[in-house]
């Protein structure tokens, strides 16, 4: 993967990556309610569920993959670390969420932070042990942070979603600019309308708890945890 391809990569999945982070980034998909462990586990349903349906509906796919297998940020220990860098570094988060390069160096610098604070992810290393294992092509390596972006067959990257050792598998290894795509066209607009409606109609439920979990964070456009028409006139409106 070319250089500048890889940063892009990165930098998408940073709006995931901050959910673990602490404040560290803006986050546009979640906010800090997420920052707890039931929270994250939720975050980490939300994501898994969107990767599952982008890739059914032809978005994206499994043969490239971004596998997040983080740290405990709800630790003091490492929320005080995370905001220490945040400070000392001057970390600029307007330009972070839209200047990828500086995004992955910023990334870079933290993983390497955090290694040398003597932060261990062990959880991680037993991951990246298992894919060296499977051959498994590594295009990123953030041992620290948790962070592998990977090329392999789709059957061994969907097997990933079962590992306990994995809190979520990013289809196509990189976020999308919206989050709350119910239609799977790359984007949020009045086009979705009609999928909320069928939400609120119970008609749009699914047989798998991660995909039911982005359904509704998907159908919540206002954020404000209830979904409604209010919702629907919202989208119309934007578009």
């Amino acid at each position: 993967m070319k250089k500048s391809k890889l940063f892009n990569s990165i930098a998408a999945i940073i709006v995931s990556i901050s959910i673990m982070l602490s404040s560290i980034f803006s986050v546009a998909a979640f906010d800090t309610e997420y920052i707890s462990e039931d929270g994250m586990k939720l975050a980490y349903r939300i994501i898994n569920g969107y990767s599952k349906l982008s890739a059914e509906k032809g978005l994206t796919n499994f043969k490239t993959s971004a596998v997040y297998c983080g740290l405990d940020i709800t630790k003091p220990y490492l929320i005080t670390l995370a905001g220490y860098f945040y400070i000392t570094n001057g970390v600029d988060i307007d330009r972070a969420s839209g200047d990828n390069e500086y995004t992955v160096t910023t990334i870079y610098n933290l993983d390497k932070f955090l290694k040398k604070m003597g932060v261990k992810n062990e959880r991680a290393a037993q991951l990246k042990s298992e894919l060296e294992n499977q051959n498994v092509q590594i295009l990123l390596s953030l041992d620290t942070a948790g962070l592998y972006i990977i090329k392999s067959d789709e059957q061994f990257s969907k097997s990933l979603l079962k590992d306990e050792k994995v809190d979520f598998v990013l289809s196509g290894g990189g976020m999308p600019s919206s989050m709350k795509d119910l239609n799977f066209d790359g984007k949020s607009d009045k086009n979705d309308c009609e999928l909320i409606q069928k939400y609120l109609a119970g008609e749009l439920v699914y047989d798998d708890n991660d995909k039911n979990e982005y359904i509704k964070f998907a159908c919540d456009i206002n954020g404000d945890k209830e979904i409604n028409i209010v919702d629907v006139t919202e989208l119309q409106l934007d578009g």
